[in-house]
């Protein structure tokens, strides 16, 4: 129900369903943390998130590749990258072992601002890992390779698919 609410914007009901259940004898696990985490960030409060994703850890509940990839894309897109590095390393600190998702998102990022050397980085780090790239990953490599993280959309004939349409960004 979190979630739900979450996507239809309804953050303030999704918070009070998210204290009323702290507050009986059904706490919150993981899973509920993240729906609450991934509500609060995608709705604009990546602040709040935050906040929620370290209280989680006060409570004694490890976050998992899920939680971390949603507020490193958060983060992200709130043009705040060095947070989302930050848990990406952090991440990585504790034993938390990202997947080809938290990679994507990570990559994306580093691309939409600028930050070629990281990403490239990054993509070794991923190829290391014995993770295979994806669709998404190569979208970001070739905007990489052709200096593309403008913000502009664009159209292109592609011989498989036919026109594609460039992100907003």
């Amino acid at each position: 129900m979190i979630s739900s609410f979450g996507r239809s914007g309804e953050v303030d009901i999704a918070v009070k369903l998210f204290e009323e259940l702290e507050s009986s004898n059904c706490k919150p696990d993981v899973v509920t943390y993240n729906s609450l985490i991934n509500c609060l960030g995608k709705n604009g409060d990546v602040d709040e998130a935050h906040m929620r994703f370290r209280e989680m850890q006060e409570k004694g509940l490890n976050p998992d590749v899920v939680t971390y990839s949603t507020l490193i894309e958060c983060f992200g897109k709130t043009d705040k990258v060095d947070m989302a590095c930050k848990l990406f390393d952090e991440m990585l600190a504790v034993g938390c072992y990202p997947n080809l998702v938290t990679y994507n998102i990570l990559l994306d990022c580093l691309e939409r601002c600028g930050r070629t050397a990281e990403a490239v980085d990054l993509y070794a780090k991923l190829k290391q890992q014995g993770l295979t790239p994806d669709s998404i990953t190569y979208a970001v490599l070739e905007r990489l390779q052709s200096g593309g993280h403008n913000k502009l959309r664009f159209r292109r004939q592609n011989p498989i698919t036919g026109w594609v349409v460039s992100p907003l960004r």
